[in-house]
């Protein structure tokens, strides 16, 4: 599941809505939370609501006391009426009114934060597993994003009572203030490509994947969704190699390479291009190979030169760790970056 964070105070609010709903993405964050977006008017906040409905979106909205007021309303259940499908309740609420919102809509609990005592003990008052989901905080300051052991830890927590995780990555066009330094779950991920990040996620089994910056390409959530619906990782590579295209890994990875299924060939390649290969390069058979011209492989760890062995490109550093996180018989996507 991808989804997107739409803040009230964005001027480009209603265009990010669009464009992420042209995409496939209907799933939205949202804060409804003071003082996080002070000075915002309730005609605002619902006519970003009214356009999230319009659209077929699911809002999961990081909520306060204060939230109805600041809205004209009287109850937070008029929420449901706007369209508002999940709450992310600050810590001003007690488990009595946390029980009561739970009867009318999904609960998002701070999955950085509660661990196994505290949510027992919310089980333990009634509040039911299916009605949950777990959330991580983002972190906007560097050096606070969330350790990795620890985030796996609170992964197998909540893996193991069926709630479903969520969490956040960057974005790679307007980073949100005050800041403007990526708003990530886990501190690894602030200045890795986000589409790596989002991989990484669903590998380790987190459900709800959402971009926390307000800036997020066409490109990236095409390529987001593609992952999520299909489960292909897209790859870009520098080099003179006619190469692009879709294909499949074998299902049986060797230790030094991957190989790429059905690409073996009765034409003649030549020999070119055959230096060394460094991790992340994609190399294509030559004649020399006899029965095996034409396969093509991408690098696990560098190699050196073969004569018989072309070297048609080199994936993009920024994703060489999409490498790691293949499965067997992996469908890929390679395509040819032409950028300086």
């Amino acid at each position: 599941m991808i989804g997107i964070s739409v803040y009230l105070s964005d001027e480009d609010a209603e265009a990010r809505i669009l464009r992420a709903s042209a995409s496939g993405v209907k799933l939205a964050f949202t804060s409804l939370h003071i003082p996080d977006e002070s000075g915002i008017n309730t005609e605002r906040v619902r006519g970003l609501l009214s356009l999230f409905k319009r659209e077929g979106f699911q809002v999961f909205a990081d909520v306060s006391k204060k939230t109805p007021a600041m809205l004209g309303l009287h109850h937070f259940e008029e929420l449901k009426e706007l369209g508002v499908t999940s709450l992310r309740l600050d810590d001003g609420f007690t488990t009595d009114e946390m029980l009561g919102l739970s009867r009318q809509f999904q609960i998002a609990i701070n999955a950085s934060t509660v661990g196994e005592k505290e949510l027992q003990r919310w089980i333990d008052c009634g509040l039911e597993t299916g009605n949950m989901i777990s959330w991580h905080n983002f972190y906007p300051k560097p050096e606070t994003g969330l350790d990795e052991e620890y985030f796996l830890k609170q992964q197998d927590l909540y893996d193991g009572l069926g709630i479903p995780v969520y969490a956040f990555i960057p974005g790679d066009e307007k980073k949100r203030g005050p800041l403007h330094l990526g708003l990530p779950t886990l501190e690894d991920h602030r200045g890795q490509s986000p589409y790596v990040s989002a991989v990484q996620l669903k590998r380790w089994g987190v459900t709800g994947i959402f971009v926390g910056d307000p800036g997020c390409s066409e490109e990236l959530l095409g390529k987001l969704v593609r992952f999520d619906q299909e489960e292909v990782i897209e790859l870009s590579y520098r080099g003179s190699g006619e190469i692009e295209g879709e294909y499949q890994l074998r299902p049986d990875p060797g230790r030094d390479v991957f190989r790429l299924l059905d690409t073996r060939t009765e034409s003649e390649i030549p020999p070119q291009h055959t230096g060394e290969r460094p991790r992340g390069t994609i190399t294509q058979d030559n004649d020399l190979y006899g029965r095996y011209k034409g396969e093509m492989q991408i690098v696990r760890r560098d190699l050196e030169s073969n004569p018989a062995v072309n070297v048609a490109g080199r994936i993009r550093t920024e994703y060489l760790d999409l490498m790691e996180l293949f499965e067997a018989a992996q469908r890929i996507v390679i395509k040819r970056d032409f950028s300086n």
